[in-house]
């Protein structure tokens, strides 16, 4: 079953606003972050409606803070939600020619993958991203955004993928169509996507594990910065 893109944003924007209102209540870091159910739905929007379901989910986490936590750091929440969507359409897309799904175990194995390394994306983007914009440093919002996001993409995001992608429902997925010349070679592809979720667990490992702060491991805004540069030529 294929839907059209403008139902496929608007479709996405209505359960992204519905979940993500419905949970504001539930405040984890004042202001910043809250219990996110909704977090299940990029991951799902990314693979099936690619870079429309990333709009709408990054436009979405936007009008959803309005409703009660819009600030400056909004801006980060729209970047983060939209690359949660995003780049789990690239990174499948990139080492699968396979249309998304969930019908065997190394697929299933595929995703929790790319949850993870999404997952990390995100609360580097909102922690660190707060501690370069404005100079806050909150080891929490890392924490607590990592398990959302890996939580809701895993526990709630992957069931709900099944169903939409089963046998009776059969809605198509969408597939990535166009050049990345850097990444047609296989062993650059595997060098930089390899070389990103390294820096992702690296920097995880640094602030979840060892509980380093960057104002004081200098090494961690290099490793921030080489990040950056490798997501980008993913993302490309």
């Amino acid at each position: 079953m294929r839907i059209g893109k403008g139902k496929q944003f608007l479709i996405t924007l209505a359960a992204f606003l519905v979940l993500g209102i419905s949970f504001k209540v539930m405040v984890l870091v004042e202001g910043l972050t809250e219990v996110r159910p909704v977090n299940a739905i990029p991951p799902v929007a990314g693979l099936i409606c690619g870079p429309v379901g990333a709009a709408a989910c990054g436009i979405g986490n936007l009008l959803a803070d309005m409703a009660g936590t819009f600030s400056a750091s909004s801006a980060l929440g729209v970047i983060g939600n939209f690359l949660a969507a995003y780049l789990p359409y690239r990174l499948w897309n990139l080492f699968s020619d396979e249309t998304p799904n969930l019908h065997s175990g190394r697929n299933i194995v595929k995703y929790c993958v790319i949850s993870a390394i999404c997952a990390m994306t995100v609360s580097w983007i909102l922690a660190f991203g707060l501690y370069i914009l404005q100079g806050i440093w909150l080891e929490q919002v890392y924490t607590y955004v990592f398990f959302n996001n890996l939580g809701f993409s895993i526990g709630l995001g992957m069931p709900l993928f099944i169903i939409l992608t089963s046998d009776s429902v059969k809605i198509g997925c969408c597939r990535f169509t166009g050049k990345n010349y850097i990444l047609e070679q296989p062993v650059l592809r595997q060098a930089v996507c390899v070389g990103y979720a390294g820096f992702m667990l690296l920097l995880f490992t640094g602030v979840a594990v060892w509980h380093f702060n960057p104002a004081e491991i200098p090494w961690m805004l290099s490793v921030s910065a080489a990040a950056a540069v490798s997501l980008m030529v993913i993302l490309i």
